[in-house]
């Protein structure tokens, strides 16, 4: 994702992210993506623990003795540190306010600013990203940042397509964001 050369949707395409994805993988840009969204098996098995998969399941999976921790604040795959944001909305809700955590580790230049650009286009909501700006000092670095969607009108379509793209002049990493109706 953070190194795909993008995809354009029609204008029309309701299901915007899901038809075409992120891009096409350049590999030459994956050697060097500039920033990265670590995760870790455990983000995976306690994504499968949201989803409700019992003990012996996650063994088959995870291929060990993994098991779920209890953490019962992590909201299924929204909080996953992962490029792709999904924002699960309720079809009989008029508001809805999300926030969503992220965390990306510097493996580009020292001493760069990425800046943060939202391609979005439905006035039925609003994405806020904080903070606009992600200055690192040193490589393998970490810094977070919050996406916030926010609407305000019943949705009269099931899927709505945005993107965040940081870009520090020579990378530019994308992350889908989809707004959905479940």
């Amino acid at each position: 994702m953070t190194t795909a050369k993008p995809v354009k949707g029609t204008s029309d395409d309701l299901v915007g992210e899901f038809a075409y994805g992120s891009g096409n993988i350049n590999p030459e840009k994956a050697i060097n993506p500039g920033l990265v969204y670590d995760i870790t098996k455990e983000d995976y098995v306690q994504m499968l623990c949201n989803f409700g998969y019992d003990a012996n399941k996650i063994k088959q999976i995870s291929g060990d003795s993994s098991s779920c921790d209890g953490d019962s604040k992590r909201d299924l795959v929204k909080d996953i540190n992962y490029p792709a944001m999904g924002i699960p909305v309720r079809p009989y809700h008029n508001h809805f306010h999300v926030k969503i955590h992220r965390t990306v580790t510097n493996v580009g230049f020292p001493n760069s600013t990425y800046k943060a650009t939202l391609i979005h286009h439905n006035p039925k909501f609003k994405i806020i990203v904080k903070p606009k700006l992600l200055s690192f000092r040193s490589l393998n670095e970490k810094q977070s940042f919050v996406i916030t969607v926010v609407g305000g009108a019943k949705l009269n379509q099931t899927v709505f397509s945005s993107s965040l793209t940081w870009s520090d002049g020579t990378h530019n990493v994308k992350s889908p964001i989809v707004v959905h109706i479940l």
